[in-house]
Protein backbone atom coordinates (compact mmCIF):
# COMPACT_ATOMS: atom_id res chain seq x y z
CA UNK A 1 0.00 0.00 0.00
CA UNK A 2 1.41 3.35 -1.02
CA UNK A 3 1.96 6.24 1.40
CA UNK A 4 -0.89 8.15 -0.29
CA UNK A 5 -3.32 5.23 0.27
CA UNK A 6 -2.25 4.93 3.91
CA UNK A 7 -2.92 8.62 4.43
CA UNK A 8 -6.37 8.32 2.85
CA UNK A 9 -7.24 5.32 5.03
CA UNK A 10 -6.07 7.12 8.17
CA UNK A 11 -8.03 10.24 7.20
CA UNK A 12 -11.14 8.12 6.65
CA UNK A 13 -10.81 6.49 10.05
CA UNK A 14 -10.29 9.87 11.73
CA UNK A 15 -13.32 11.29 9.91
CA UNK A 16 -15.51 8.40 11.10
CA UNK A 17 -14.34 8.90 14.68
CA UNK A 18 -15.09 12.62 14.50
CA UNK A 19 -18.56 12.01 13.07
CA UNK A 20 -19.33 9.43 15.76
CA UNK A 21 -18.21 11.70 18.58
CA UNK A 22 -20.08 14.64 17.12
CA UNK A 23 -23.33 12.76 16.76
CA UNK A 24 -23.12 11.13 20.18
CA UNK A 25 -22.49 14.50 21.90
CA UNK A 26 -25.20 16.39 19.93
CA UNK A 27 -22.61 18.55 18.18
CA UNK A 28 -24.07 17.78 14.75
CA UNK A 29 -27.25 15.74 15.19
CA UNK A 30 -29.21 17.30 18.01
CA UNK A 31 -31.98 15.29 19.58
CA UNK A 32 -35.33 17.02 19.70
CA UNK A 33 -35.73 18.64 23.10
CA UNK A 34 -39.01 17.61 24.70
CA UNK A 35 -40.56 20.15 27.04
CA UNK A 36 -42.37 18.63 29.99
CA UNK A 37 -45.33 20.61 31.34
CA UNK A 38 -46.30 20.25 35.02
CA UNK A 39 -50.09 19.97 35.34
CA UNK A 40 -51.84 19.62 38.71
CA UNK A 41 -55.13 17.74 39.05
CA UNK A 42 -57.29 18.85 42.00
CA UNK A 43 -60.22 16.58 42.80
CA UNK A 44 -63.33 17.35 44.85
CA UNK A 45 -63.33 14.41 47.23
CA UNK A 46 -61.18 13.05 50.03
CA UNK A 47 -61.69 9.59 48.55
CA UNK A 48 -60.57 9.52 44.92
CA UNK A 49 -61.71 5.98 44.10
CA UNK A 50 -64.53 7.49 42.02
CA UNK A 51 -61.88 8.94 39.70
CA UNK A 52 -60.10 5.70 38.75
CA UNK A 53 -61.16 5.89 35.10
CA UNK A 54 -60.64 9.65 35.02
CA UNK A 55 -57.07 9.13 36.25
CA UNK A 56 -56.41 6.49 33.59
CA UNK A 57 -57.37 9.05 30.95
CA UNK A 58 -55.16 11.65 32.62
CA UNK A 59 -52.20 9.26 32.68
CA UNK A 60 -52.59 8.39 28.98
CA UNK A 61 -52.82 12.05 27.96
CA UNK A 62 -49.78 12.82 30.11
CA UNK A 63 -47.78 10.32 28.03
CA UNK A 64 -49.13 11.61 24.73
CA UNK A 65 -48.64 15.31 25.51
CA UNK A 66 -45.51 15.20 27.70
CA UNK A 67 -47.26 16.39 30.85
CA UNK A 68 -46.00 15.78 34.37
CA UNK A 69 -49.27 15.30 36.23
CA UNK A 70 -49.79 15.24 39.98
CA UNK A 71 -52.97 14.70 41.98
CA UNK A 72 -54.20 16.67 44.93
CA UNK A 73 -57.22 15.65 46.98
CA UNK A 74 -58.98 17.50 49.78
CA UNK A 75 -58.45 16.85 53.44
CA UNK A 76 -61.18 15.49 55.73
CA UNK A 77 -63.19 18.72 55.63
CA UNK A 78 -64.50 19.26 52.11
CA UNK A 79 -64.89 22.93 51.22
CA UNK A 80 -64.50 25.15 48.19
CA UNK A 81 -62.34 27.50 50.24
CA UNK A 82 -59.87 24.70 50.89
CA UNK A 83 -59.87 23.74 47.22
CA UNK A 84 -59.14 27.34 46.16
CA UNK A 85 -56.21 27.36 48.60
CA UNK A 86 -54.91 24.17 46.99
CA UNK A 87 -55.17 25.72 43.51
CA UNK A 88 -53.05 28.69 44.64
CA UNK A 89 -50.57 26.38 46.35
CA UNK A 90 -50.11 24.26 43.21
CA UNK A 91 -49.52 27.40 41.13
CA UNK A 92 -46.92 28.65 43.62
CA UNK A 93 -45.23 25.24 43.48
CA UNK A 94 -44.75 25.54 39.71
CA UNK A 95 -47.83 24.09 38.02
CA UNK A 96 -48.19 25.52 34.52
CA UNK A 97 -51.88 24.55 34.38
CA UNK A 98 -54.43 23.19 36.84
CA UNK A 99 -57.36 20.84 36.20
CA UNK A 100 -60.14 21.22 38.79
CA UNK A 101 -63.16 19.10 39.69
CA UNK A 102 -64.98 21.73 41.81
CA UNK A 103 -66.46 21.14 45.21
CA UNK A 104 -69.02 23.82 44.34
CA UNK A 105 -68.96 25.16 40.78
CA UNK A 106 -70.75 28.41 41.59
CA UNK A 107 -68.52 29.19 44.58
CA UNK A 108 -65.38 28.48 42.55
CA UNK A 109 -66.46 30.79 39.73
CA UNK A 110 -67.25 33.50 42.29
CA UNK A 111 -63.82 33.14 43.91
CA UNK A 112 -62.06 33.27 40.53
CA UNK A 113 -63.93 36.48 39.69
CA UNK A 114 -62.17 38.08 42.66
CA UNK A 115 -58.82 36.36 42.26
CA UNK A 116 -58.06 35.50 38.63
CA UNK A 117 -55.82 32.48 38.23
CA UNK A 118 -52.24 33.17 37.17
CA UNK A 119 -52.12 29.98 35.07
CA UNK A 120 -54.64 28.27 32.74
CA UNK A 121 -57.44 26.39 34.49
CA UNK A 122 -59.46 23.52 33.05
CA UNK A 123 -62.66 22.97 35.02
CA UNK A 124 -65.13 20.10 34.94
CA UNK A 125 -68.48 21.83 34.84
CA UNK A 126 -70.39 24.73 33.35
CA UNK A 127 -69.40 28.35 33.84
CA UNK A 128 -67.75 31.39 32.24
CA UNK A 129 -64.58 31.19 30.16
CA UNK A 130 -62.81 34.00 32.01
CA UNK A 131 -60.61 34.76 35.03
CA UNK A 132 -57.99 32.25 33.92
CA UNK A 133 -60.39 29.50 32.83
CA UNK A 134 -59.26 28.29 29.40
CA UNK A 135 -61.20 25.04 29.18
CA UNK A 136 -64.44 23.47 30.34
CA UNK A 137 -65.27 19.77 30.31
CA UNK A 138 -69.05 20.05 30.23
CA UNK A 139 -71.40 17.45 31.64
CA UNK A 140 -75.05 18.32 31.11
CA UNK A 141 -76.21 17.66 34.65
CA UNK A 142 -79.78 18.73 33.96
CA UNK A 143 -79.84 16.45 30.93
CA UNK A 144 -78.44 13.61 33.05
CA UNK A 145 -81.28 14.05 35.52
CA UNK A 146 -83.84 14.01 32.73
CA UNK A 147 -82.39 10.84 31.22
CA UNK A 148 -82.32 9.15 34.63
CA UNK A 149 -85.96 9.98 35.36
CA UNK A 150 -87.15 9.03 31.88
CA UNK A 151 -85.54 5.61 32.03
CA UNK A 152 -86.64 4.97 35.62
CA UNK A 153 -90.26 5.82 34.76
CA UNK A 154 -90.21 3.26 31.95
CA UNK A 155 -89.23 0.51 34.39
CA UNK A 156 -91.71 1.15 37.23
CA UNK A 157 -95.54 1.25 37.50
CA UNK A 158 -97.36 4.54 36.96
CA UNK A 159 -98.52 4.73 40.59
CA UNK A 160 -94.93 4.59 41.93
CA UNK A 161 -94.01 7.24 44.51
CA UNK A 162 -90.49 8.52 43.88
CA UNK A 163 -88.26 9.36 46.83
CA UNK A 164 -85.66 11.87 45.66
CA UNK A 165 -82.55 12.14 47.82
CA UNK A 166 -80.70 15.31 46.92
CA UNK A 167 -76.92 15.52 46.68
CA UNK A 168 -74.21 16.52 49.13
CA UNK A 169 -71.31 16.98 46.69
CA UNK A 170 -71.11 20.07 44.43
CA UNK A 171 -74.57 21.52 45.20
CA UNK A 172 -74.60 23.54 41.98
CA UNK A 173 -74.17 20.34 39.97
CA UNK A 174 -76.56 18.13 41.93
CA UNK A 175 -79.20 20.85 41.97
CA UNK A 176 -79.21 20.67 38.17
CA UNK A 177 -79.56 16.88 38.26
CA UNK A 178 -82.46 17.26 40.69
CA UNK A 179 -84.03 19.91 38.45
CA UNK A 180 -83.87 17.52 35.49
CA UNK A 181 -85.39 14.64 37.48
CA UNK A 182 -88.21 16.76 38.93
CA UNK A 183 -89.02 18.25 35.53
CA UNK A 184 -89.66 14.83 34.00
CA UNK A 185 -91.63 13.53 37.00
CA UNK A 186 -93.84 16.61 37.05
CA UNK A 187 -94.39 16.46 33.32
CA UNK A 188 -95.56 12.84 33.67
CA UNK A 189 -97.67 13.58 36.71
CA UNK A 190 -95.64 11.27 38.94
CA UNK A 191 -95.78 11.69 42.71
CA UNK A 192 -92.48 12.37 44.45
CA UNK A 193 -91.09 13.17 47.89
CA UNK A 194 -87.92 15.25 48.25
CA UNK A 195 -85.68 14.39 51.17
CA UNK A 196 -82.10 14.90 52.29
CA UNK A 197 -82.00 18.22 50.47
CA UNK A 198 -78.81 19.45 52.17
CA UNK A 199 -76.16 18.43 54.64
CA UNK A 200 -78.60 19.04 57.50
CA UNK A 201 -81.41 17.00 55.89
CA UNK A 202 -82.69 13.60 56.94
CA UNK A 203 -80.10 10.84 57.17
CA UNK A 204 -80.07 8.55 54.16
CA UNK A 205 -81.25 5.65 56.28
CA UNK A 206 -84.37 7.57 57.33
CA UNK A 207 -85.20 8.30 53.70
CA UNK A 208 -84.75 4.65 52.73
CA UNK A 209 -86.89 3.48 55.65
CA UNK A 210 -89.59 5.98 54.77
CA UNK A 211 -89.69 4.68 51.20
CA UNK A 212 -89.60 1.01 52.16
CA UNK A 213 -92.20 1.25 54.93
CA UNK A 214 -94.59 3.69 53.26
CA UNK A 215 -96.97 0.94 52.23
CA UNK A 216 -96.89 2.33 48.68
CA UNK A 217 -95.05 1.29 45.56
CA UNK A 218 -91.88 3.27 46.16
CA UNK A 219 -88.62 3.83 44.29
CA UNK A 220 -85.55 5.91 45.09
CA UNK A 221 -83.46 8.29 42.97
CA UNK A 222 -80.17 9.55 44.46
CA UNK A 223 -78.60 12.70 43.02
CA UNK A 224 -74.94 11.92 43.63
CA UNK A 225 -72.59 8.96 43.95
CA UNK A 226 -72.02 9.45 47.67
CA UNK A 227 -75.71 9.13 48.55
CA UNK A 228 -76.28 6.32 46.05
CA UNK A 229 -73.36 4.34 47.51
CA UNK A 230 -74.69 4.77 51.04
CA UNK A 231 -78.20 3.76 49.96
CA UNK A 232 -76.85 0.61 48.27
CA UNK A 233 -74.86 -0.37 51.37
CA UNK A 234 -77.97 0.03 53.55
CA UNK A 235 -80.01 -2.20 51.27
CA UNK A 236 -77.29 -4.86 51.12
CA UNK A 237 -77.23 -5.10 54.91
CA UNK A 238 -81.01 -4.88 55.39
CA UNK A 239 -82.86 -7.13 52.91
CA UNK A 240 -86.22 -6.22 54.46
CA UNK A 241 -85.76 -2.63 53.29
CA UNK A 242 -84.67 -3.77 49.85
CA UNK A 243 -87.86 -5.84 49.57
CA UNK A 244 -89.97 -2.73 50.20
CA UNK A 245 -88.42 -0.65 47.43
CA UNK A 246 -89.24 -1.30 43.77
CA UNK A 247 -86.10 0.27 42.34
CA UNK A 248 -83.03 2.34 43.14
CA UNK A 249 -81.50 4.75 40.61
CA UNK A 250 -78.79 7.36 40.61
CA UNK A 251 -75.67 8.95 39.20
CA UNK A 252 -72.11 7.61 39.33
CA UNK A 253 -69.88 4.72 38.27
CA UNK A 254 -67.55 3.67 41.06
CA UNK A 255 -66.45 0.06 41.25
CA UNK A 256 -68.74 -0.34 44.25
CA UNK A 257 -71.75 1.08 42.41
CA UNK A 258 -71.12 -1.08 39.35
CA UNK A 259 -70.94 -4.12 41.62
CA UNK A 260 -74.26 -3.15 43.21
CA UNK A 261 -75.74 -2.65 39.75
CA UNK A 262 -74.59 -6.08 38.59
CA UNK A 263 -75.94 -7.64 41.80
CA UNK A 264 -79.36 -6.04 41.29
CA UNK A 265 -79.22 -3.81 44.37
CA UNK A 266 -79.21 -0.79 42.08
CA UNK A 267 -81.46 -0.84 39.02
CA UNK A 268 -80.03 1.91 36.84
CA UNK A 269 -77.19 4.45 36.67
CA UNK A 270 -76.49 7.49 34.58
CA UNK A 271 -72.81 8.20 34.00
CA UNK A 272 -70.40 9.71 31.50
CA UNK A 273 -67.11 8.57 30.00
CA UNK A 274 -64.68 9.55 32.74
CA UNK A 275 -61.66 8.17 30.87
CA UNK A 276 -62.27 10.59 27.99
CA UNK A 277 -62.97 13.44 30.42
CA UNK A 278 -59.61 12.86 32.10
CA UNK A 279 -57.78 12.59 28.79
CA UNK A 280 -59.29 15.74 27.34
CA UNK A 281 -58.71 17.68 30.55
CA UNK A 282 -54.94 17.21 30.25
CA UNK A 283 -55.00 17.63 26.47
CA UNK A 284 -56.76 21.00 26.88
CA UNK A 285 -54.44 22.04 29.72
CA UNK A 286 -51.28 21.40 27.68
CA UNK A 287 -52.72 23.14 24.62
CA UNK A 288 -53.55 26.13 26.82
CA UNK A 289 -49.98 26.25 28.12
CA UNK A 290 -48.72 26.32 24.54
CA UNK A 291 -51.34 28.79 23.29
CA UNK A 292 -52.31 31.65 25.60
CA UNK A 293 -55.44 32.46 23.59
CA UNK A 294 -57.00 29.00 23.83
CA UNK A 295 -60.65 28.81 24.89
CA UNK A 296 -62.08 25.31 24.51
CA UNK A 297 -65.18 23.48 25.69
CA UNK A 298 -65.70 19.73 25.47
CA UNK A 299 -69.23 18.37 25.78
CA UNK A 300 -69.48 14.94 27.40
CA UNK A 301 -72.36 12.55 26.69
CA UNK A 302 -74.29 10.74 29.41
CA UNK A 303 -75.32 7.08 29.24
CA UNK A 304 -77.93 5.04 31.08
CA UNK A 305 -76.47 1.77 32.36
CA UNK A 306 -78.37 -1.22 33.74
CA UNK A 307 -77.32 -4.64 34.98
CA UNK A 308 -78.40 -6.05 31.61
CA UNK A 309 -76.31 -3.78 29.37
CA UNK A 310 -73.39 -3.30 31.77
CA UNK A 311 -71.27 -5.87 29.95
CA UNK A 312 -72.01 -4.65 26.45
CA UNK A 313 -68.73 -3.86 24.75
CA UNK A 314 -69.28 -0.10 24.37
CA UNK A 315 -70.11 0.29 28.06
CA UNK A 316 -67.58 -2.22 29.34
CA UNK A 317 -64.79 -0.37 27.52
CA UNK A 318 -65.96 2.91 29.03
CA UNK A 319 -66.50 1.64 32.57
CA UNK A 320 -63.55 -0.76 32.75
CA UNK A 321 -60.81 0.79 30.58
CA UNK A 322 -57.57 -1.13 30.19
CA UNK A 323 -54.55 -0.04 32.17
Amino acid sequence: MSVREKILWAAGVILLIILYLASSTDLIIKEREVQIHPVSIILNDVNDTYFQNFKKGVDQAAQDYYADTSYTTLYDEISQEQQLWLINREIEDGAEAVVVVPVDSADLDGALAEHRSAVPLVILGEGPMENGVCGRILVDSRGAGKLLAEEALKEQPEETVWYLIAGRLDPANTDLILEGVKGVLEEQGAEYVLTGADRNGKPIRSAMEEAALSGKKAAVIAMDKEILTEAAEILKSEPELQAGILGVYGVGSTTSLLGSLEAGVIDGLVTFDQYTAGYQSVETAVEAIRSADLKETVQMDYYYITGENLREKKYETMLYPME
